[in-house]
């Protein structure tokens, strides 16, 4: 902690003025915001200096993937974050898409609280509200600098996520015709310049980082990094790098047809993993050259996963969106001066639990409305009473995007609500509950066998979680609702074309649809 140590007196109000940041008045959080700036400047003025933060989301990325994990692609810069800090063994996300799941990583709340529930509708919301208080918006309002340099449209001011930053770049990736009325083909294949309508590759994004690094002086920063490399193989790391790793390309713009899309998906998969750290490596360089890298808090973790060929095996679908854990586990390191180095959580964690865990290094307190909560007591050896129950959704019968119910797996065309405690996973299919689904990970980490029966205590008991909360409750866009083209979202993967295995896609089409491989 970089603070000094408060009374009781003055920690009182401090908490009263951070918790008032969750209320639904816009006018409210701002005030909280700003007298929550002028308690802390007091308290804090005369400490050390404060530690700056530094948020890294690696797109698509599973944990089992990388030698951080005992995975196969040599993550060395990861490694050394791990080596001085700590890694936690099972960390889930809120969803198996990237908006909703980068709201409650920048929000500390689950879907349902924050309100960005699908990639577009006019029956639920897409666009995180503007009461909603990030991260960013509370450290910006305690003299930080923030910034943040990203990859891609599903993290783009378009879903509200800038909320907070000063500088807020997606470097180039342009927005397109607000037309969400049909989906479009990808418009790259291996492309090599590292910059499409649509994306840009990892090295882009970090050179922007590095150029607003050299001017952040003098007041500390928070800086997020998002990385799309994984996600796809529109846009590839240059040859000779892949080459190294054993991938030789097909020409530039090669139609990949039918199953040979899920090859190159997974082949690329792990050179893509070490190009992004490869890129992490050059912000640490960077760091310890301007003397900033031992006063940094550094995170590193992702908005979901890939299901690649193991998924497409296990549960017919290579990609995301669906709740299993190949595509909501994700890996989760943290960094930060004072905590103990080369540490090990095996208790299941969430991404919600980033924000309370920040602000408590920070010394900046937290908030009862958060739905997660701080980690520093797992890393320090303390036994909690209960374990985390981690949720995620899907809502494919809302979203405009989702693929079709014939393109999906058998019985995932439905909304789709998860709860887990490690040992078990309950999901609840909304108009179709016969078909939920239970797991007992302890047994079938692979998710193969499902005991789901109306009278399993287990999904009774995880269905009463869920039936508390009311996942299901969505709130329509308001009337200044807009979002992404459908050429933009279709040119990513995330149209239903895409994903639904409609032909010729340039970027590895599933045309074999999973009912065709029943």
């Amino acid at each position: 902690m970089w603070g000094p140590s408060l009374g009781d007196n003055d920690a009182r109000p401090r908490q009263i003025l951070i918790s008032m940041q969750f209320t639904s008045l816009t006018q409210s959080k701002t005030w909280a915001l700003a007298l929550t700036a002028l308690t802390l400047a007091s308290a804090c003025s005369d400490g050390p200096e404060r530690p700056n933060v530094l948020l890294i989301t690696l797109d698509t990325t599973r944990p089992d993937h990388m030698s951080v994990y005992g995975g196969n692609a040599k993550v060395p810069a990861l490694e050394r974050i791990v080596a001085e800090g700590v890694r936690f063994d099972r960390c889930i996300s809120t969803a198996g898409i990237t908006p909703m799941s980068h709201a409650a990583i920048l929000s500390g709340l689950n879907n349902y609280n924050h309100g960005l529930r699908v990639f577009h509708s006019d029956k639920a919301g897409f666009r995180l509200p503007d009461e909603i208080t990030t991260l960013p918006e509370q450290l910006k309002a305690n003299g930080y600098q923030t910034a943040a340099t990203v990859s891609s449209y599903p993290v783009s001011e378009f879903y509200r996520l800038n909320q907070g930053f000063d500088m807020f770049s997606t470097g180039g990736v342009t927005s397109g015709e607000l037309d969400l009325s049909h989906q479009q083909k990808h418009d790259t294949s291996f492309d090599q310049g590292g910059l499409t309508s649509t994306q840009r590759r990892g090295d882009l994004t970090v050179d922007e980082a590095l150029g607003w690094l050299d001017d952040a002086a003098g007041e500390p920063w928070m800086l997020w990094v998002h990385m799309f490399d994984v996600h796809d193989t529109s846009v590839v790391p240059p040859q000779a790098f892949s080459a190294k790793r054993g991938v030789q390309y097909p020409p530039e713009g090669t139609r990949i047809k039918g199953d040979m899309g899920h090859v190159w998906r997974d082949r690329m998969y792990d050179p893509e993993l070490e190009w992004m750290d490869l890129q992490i490596q050059r912000i640490i360089d960077q760091l310890e050259a301007q003397g900033e890298w031992d006063n940094t808090i550094v995170v590193v973790t992702a908005d979901h996963g890939q299901g690649l060929l193991d998924g497409l095996e296990r549960h017919g679908w290579g990609k995301h969106r669906l709740l299993y854990d190949w595509s909501i586990q994700v890996p989760l390191l943290i960094r930060a001066p004072g905590m103990p180095a080369g540490k090990q959580v095996s208790e299941q964690v969430r991404t919600v639990d980033v924000v309370p865990t920040v602000l408590e290094l920070l010394d900046l307190g937290s908030s009862s409305e958060l739905d997660g909560s701080s980690l520093s007591g797992l890393w320090n050896g303390k036994t909690e009473a209960e374990a985390r129950i981690a949720y995620a959704d899907a809502l494919n019968l809302l979203d405009d995007h989702s693929p079709k119910e014939r393109n999906l797996p058998p019985h995932q065309y439905d909304n789709l609500f998860a709860a887990c405690d490690k040992d078990w996973k309950y999901v609840w299919h909304q108009t179709k509950p016969e078909h939920s689904e239970l797991y007992h990970l302890a047994t079938d980490p692979g998710e193969t066998k499902n005991l789901y029966a109306e009278d399993h205590p287990e999904a009774q008991r995880l269905h009463a979680w869920l039936a508390e909360r009311k996942p299901e409750r969505v709130q329509a866009p308001g009337a200044s609702g807009d979002g992404p083209s459908a050429s933009a979202l279709g040119a990513l993967g995330y149209g239903g074309g895409d994903e639904e295995g409609d032909e010729d896609l340039e970027n590895g089409p599933d045309s074999t649809t999973p009912k065709d491989k029943q």
